[in-house]
């Protein structure tokens, strides 16, 4: 055995029995669809103007989306911070089960294990979402934002524009942008910029998009999987000047920004979506947008010193906090999936559901076969949004940051756990308070007891976090 060996406890705890592997086996349309994920960097509850709340600025392809597919009101992600939550999704289980309890867990420099392709932190015996449809005979292509092992290599049979972390919007007197396609990830929180600051520039966003398309029209011709991970609206804070005029209502120089860049990755959505129509496919693409966890509070290297820092970056509606807390805020986003061959257009949802339901949903759609070993986590959900089943798909989900704290939502309750794990405890009945704001430990004792249960019962199953310092 090697010295350090985390991908095989993991792989351990997932085959122990103590939960089984998701099935895959409900009937299927012989002609596969295909699949285009589209991921938002901290796109918040409300910023989208088809959830009807503080509606920042227009965003009409997203707005197209939901109203010619099903619009989710009460999704959730796995994490309220973007690592955890992409092992999840693109792994299909929970990423503590490998060891990924915050964002420092998905990088942090593992001792005795150099990670190849074949051998990392996720185990060997897990295969992602793509490596499935690959063994389906689906092409696969990533776009954008990674933040898996090895980066910047990948598994897709293509690659373009790889983001660890986060990178400018605007390349250098070179042509580079910075955090993009780099042997070491970095994090560029760097200047405000209005742009192009030189002649052809091309926006980063828009380079996202474009790359997209492309590979849309070159696969046009066979099943394919595209992972559209935006970087935008995350930070830093820069954006074109076509889009100051559609903003200028916003209260704040840094919101300008974020409006802005917002407006951009709707109109390369609407791209995609106008890619999908050109080439015949929309009927017979899912496709699906989400974000990776709510909005964010301000990044504020290099603002100018007249700057509030006392901003937040979009905007949950009417949810409690912010990105990297439990609370509501963090954790539930925007998701949206379109199947016009095989979902009624126009549906409103309104139960529970995760994203770790993406990768089992997509699988049985495909059919493609997941392999005995994969540990998944989610459901299927296209029984739910075709009425066969009318149950909640998810009446329990867990979240976990180890010393950060944690929840466990139940139903309508939810227990929030605070930091260290031991500590503060507020229970919330989501149903009447969706804004957070009445702590009900006290009214309801046996309720915070058996959620304590659950939620002690769901973190015993994991192994350490791999970043035990964070």
């Amino acid at each position: 055995m090697k010295k350090f060996d985390i991908p095989l406890i993991a792989a351990a705890i997932i085959l122990s029995g103590l939960i089984p592997a998701a099935a895959t086996n409900h009937d299927v349309s012989s002609a596969r669809p295909n699949v285009v994920l589209i991921i938002g960097d901290d796109v918040g509850y409300g910023d989208l103007s088809c959830y009807g709340y503080d509606n920042l600025v227009p965003t009409p392809n997203l707005d197209r989306l939901a109203a010619e597919g099903v619009r989710f009101t009460d999704a959730y992600v796995t994490s309220p911070v973007c690592g955890p939550t992409r092992y999840a999704l693109l792994s299909g289980a929970y990423s503590q089960r490998f060891g990924v309890q915050w964002n420092t867990d998905c990088w942090s420099k593992l001792p005795g294990l150099e990670e190849t392709l074949d051998n990392h932190r996720v185990p060997p015996t897990q295969k992602l979402l793509h490596e499935t449809l690959t063994d389906a005979g689906y092409a696969t292509g990533l776009v954008g934002h990674w933040g898996l092992p090895c980066y910047p290599q990948t598994t897709h049979d293509e690659t373009k524009s790889i983001v660890h972390y986060m990178a400018h919007y605007w390349p250098d007197e070179t042509g580079h942008y910075l955090g993009v396609n780099e042997p070491i990830a970095i994090s560029p929180r760097k200047r405000v910029i209005w742009g192009p600051e030189r002649e052809g520039d091309e926006y980063f966003t828009d380079r996202l998009g474009r790359q997209s398309v492309e590979f849309i029209e070159k696969h046009a011709g066979e099943p394919f999987y595209l992972n559209l991970a935006f970087t935008a609206p995350h930070s830093p804070m820069q954006a074109k000047k076509v889009h100051q005029d559609a903003v200028k209502h916003l209260p704040s120089e840094a919101l300008r920004l974020y409006g802005a860049m917002l407006i951009s990755m709707d109109e390369n959505v609407g791209k995609v979506l106008d890619a999908l129509d050109k080439n015949g496919l929309a009927e017979n693409t899912i496709v699906i947008f989400f974000s990776d966890n709510g909005p964010s509070p301000a990044f504020n290297e290099d603002w100018p010193e007249e700057w509030s820092r006392d901003v937040v970056l979009g905007t949950a509606g009417p949810l409690r906090d912010t990105k990297g807390t439990f609370y509501e805020g963090g954790i539930k986003i925007p998701y949206i999936i379109r199947w016009p061959a095989g979902l009624e257009k126009g549906q409103v949802y309104e139960k529970t559901i995760s994203s770790l339901d993406i990768y089992p949903t997509v699988c049985n759609a495909a059919n493609a076969s997941v392999s005995e070993t994969t540990r998944l986590d989610g459901v299927d959900l296209m029984p739910y949004l075709t009425g066969k089943k009318t149950d909640t798909p998810n009446k329990t989900l867990f979240w976990w940051g180890g010393s950060k704290g944690g929840a466990v939502k139940d139903g309508k309750w939810k227990l929030w756990i605070g930091p260290g794990g031991g500590g503060e405890r507020k229970l919330f009945n989501l149903e009447e308070d969706l804004g957070e704001t009445t702590d009900l430990c006290k009214i309801h004792p046996e309720i915070v007891a058996s959620l304590e249960v659950k939620f002690s019962d769901f973190c015993a199953q994991m192994p350490p976090p791999l970043n035990p310092k964070k």
